[in-house]
């Protein structure tokens, strides 16, 4: 036994205790390998990125020699560490390694686990044998509802543990190796960013927005080595280039890449912290919903045994006489003969709905209402005054016209109150310059402002100049449609923008959209127009040589609103690239487009989808998506015209700014 100084504690150790400074424990874990099975092949760490030899990039960027096609991992016992060496016990034998060569148990079943699936959408490891797959599947056994939590692991042991390359300066000049500890996430901290400065192999950069845990970004062809990845918004003018085709390049924003955690400094840990924590609520909502969805097929019943089958022997019926599988026929008409109701959101639905004589029961509702206290439920009575209804009441008839009586409320009436209302309403209407009060003739009172008296309509008539412009580019583009374009446009259609291309009152989004050739006929089979959102289809479309010209009409619950022509090409150029750089290159004159500040910058993130502001050339989008996006740019321009809310700059708070280091942008 040791006693401990101070208080008398006495801690209890084993006869075969390690020397001070060691530590013994017997568990699993997981060692790195090299993916090669040579045997004496050396172990390149997979957190190693070179940044300053040539030739080993050109090995893991061009040759794609990272991630599982450099490391695998293989299970050990963990028998003592000492500093920077720990032993092990694999396949019966043991050995020292290095204390970086070691992989926590529960980790290294999430990489298999992101193998497996990385090998069901086709990109398997070659190592992941199935003596691995059946550990990972006993080891997913032993937990609720047979799943790993990702979530939980990385809230729990990496919320403030980085894993990072081979080695890291903190901002107490504290080296780290590997794993850093004790990450600062106060939100505080991060309200101190400025401008920063470029050089020395830093950049700008304006936001962290995503991140991926070691185990995802070793799988990943965007990152391929284990350690923590953020993806980061770079600063103007870096923010509107397209990384899309470079190796760690983000294929869905525009100004972002992937990078590793030991290129961010660590004065950004606020940063790291929150992109974990989003990415936590992310997964924990993921995995919610396989568990529901496990359960909801566990809760199904099970599928009827299938009728044995039948001898070769007996006797079958001829094809003829086996009955096909019904088809409900859909009804055009109603009970009555009326054709359907049409439903006002679903263009393809009707509706057979036929009310009752209501006059013959509305009777009981005017005279049933109950008059006497007794016929209240208890603890529930009529509101005093006016108090009950008596024999005869026909108040609960809203098809009659009020009485003189009913419309004054004598126990409301205060002469005091009366006055100083009289009084207000005098003084508000004595200050003509600014305000007029009508209806005194008409009895419909109400306050008006003058008219004649406008604010600066500059940033306004910009936005309504700009507007037109854009609606004019819209209207050409489908005046002058591809039928190649319309095809290509899958994963977003092309569709009819009608908020567009209504106004003023009328610009919503219509129930229903109708579709014709000009004299009226019906379209061709291949072409379709949703009668519900307006969105083309052009399948099984043949090789035509004439232009189709079409019309689509708009209507609201009152009717036709309002309508476009369209014209389809059979071929011919993807017109709206030609249109894009005119109305962009407008948008970026300040002085010929004089925006307010916070709708320029509002509106440059949309105008940058559609437009290379840097190169001077439109982007390549589809016919879907430019016109969703120029869609988007015209309503907001609309209301940038008439609403007045972009904030000022001298409230809008600057974007976070800070430094990057690493390769660059």
């Amino acid at each position: 036994w040791l006693k401990a100084s101070g208080p008398r504690i006495l801690v209890g150790v084993c006869a075969w205790a390690w020397p001070l400074g060691c530590m013994s424990a017997q568990s699993q874990v997981w060692v790195w390998r090299p993916a090669a099975s040579e045997k004496d092949a050396a172990l390149e760490h997979p957190s190693d990125v070179p940044f300053d030899d040539e030739v080993l990039s050109k090995v893991r960027f061009v040759d794609q020699v990272r991630g599982p096609r450099l490391a695998r991992i293989s299970p050990a016992s963990l028998l003592q560490t000492k500093g920077t060496q720990v032993l092990i016990a694999e396949h019966g034998a043991t050995r020292e390694v290095p204390k970086s060569a070691i992989l926590p148990w529960y980790e290294g079943l999430l990489l298999l686990e992101e193998l497996e699936v990385q090998g069901e959408s086709g990109r398997p490891a070659a190592w992941c044998s199935d003596e691995l797959k059946t550990v990972l599947e006993q080891e997913r056994s032993k937990f609720r509802n047979n799943q790993l939590s990702s979530a939980l692991y990385t809230e729990k042991r990496l919320i403030t543990t980085a894993v990072t390359g081979t080695r890291f300066v903190d901002a107490d000049d504290k080296e780290w190796t590997y794993r850093r500890e004790n990450l600062r996430g106060d939100d505080k901290l991060s309200l101190g960013l400025g401008e920063g400065e470029e050089g020395g192999g830093f950049f700008k950069i304006r936001d962290i927005i995503g991140y991926l845990p070691p185990w995802e970004a070793f799988c990943s062809e965007k990152c391929g080595f284990y350690q923590d990845f953020y993806q980061v918004r770079w600063d103007f003018p870096h923010s509107e280039v397209d990384y899309s085709r470079v190796e760690n390049g983000s294929a869905a924003t525009v100004g972002a890449t992937w990078e590793p955690d030991e290129c961010i400094p660590a004065h950004l840990d606020p940063l790291r912290v929150a992109a974990k924590r989003a990415w936590i609520k992310k997964r924990r909502e993921r995995e919610q919903r396989i568990v529901d969805e496990k359960a909801r097929a566990q809760a199904a019943p099970k599928r009827r045994a299938e009728p044995e089958a039948t001898p070769a022997s007996a006797k079958r019926p001829p094809p003829e006489a086996q009955k096909a599988p019904e088809v409900v026929k859909k009804a055009r008409f109603r009970r009555d003969g009326v054709p359907l109701e049409r439903d006002l959101f679903r263009a393809a639905r009707g509706h057979d709905f036929v009310p009752g004589d209501i006059e013959k029961t509305f009777g009981g509702v005017r005279t049933g209402w109950p008059k006497k206290p007794e016929e209240y439920p208890k603890g529930f009575g009529c509101a005093e005054p006016p108090g009950f209804c008596w024999e005869g009441c026909d108040c609960m008839d809203d098809q009659r016209p009020q009485r003189p009586w009913e419309t004054n409320k004598g126990w409301l009436e205060d002469p005091t109150r009366n006055a100083a209302a009289n009084t207000a309403i005098d003084a508000l209407s004595a200050q003509t310059r600014f305000v007029r009060r009508r209806g005194q003739v008409t009895k419909m009172c109400f306050f008006e402002t003058p008219q004649t008296v406008l604010p600066n309509q500059v940033h306004a008539r910009a936005a309504l100049d700009l507007a037109n412009a854009v609606e004019r580019a819209v209207m050409s583009v489908l005046k002058a449609m591809p039928l190649p374009g319309i095809a290509a446009s899958q994963e977003v259609r092309a569709h009819i923008p009608a908020r567009v291309l209504l106004f003023e009152d009328l610009d919503y989004e219509p129930l229903r959209f109708e579709a014709s050739l000009p004299g009226g006929g019906e379209l061709p089979r291949w072409l379709g127009v949703d009668p519900d959102d307006g969105r083309l289809s052009a399948e099984g479309a043949p090789q035509v040589s004439q232009p189709l010209q079409l019309k689509v009409e708009f209507l609201h619950a009152e009717g036709i609103v309002g309508a476009v022509p369209c014209g389809i090409l059979p071929a011919g150029p993807e017109v709206w690239k030609d249109i894009t750089p005119p109305v962009a290159l407008r948008f970026a004159d300040a002085s010929a487009c004089p925006l307010e500040r916070g709708t320029r910058d509002a509106l440059q993130e949309h105008f940058s989808a559609v437009f290379d502001f840097q190169g001077g050339v439109a982007r390549e989008r589809t016919l879907g998506e430019w016109l969703e996006a120029m869609s988007r740019i015209l309503r907001m321009l609309r209301s940038a015209a008439v609403s007045n809310v972009a904030l000022a700059a001298a409230h809008r708070a600057p974007p976070q700014r800070a430094v990057v280091q690493g390769r660059g942008p």
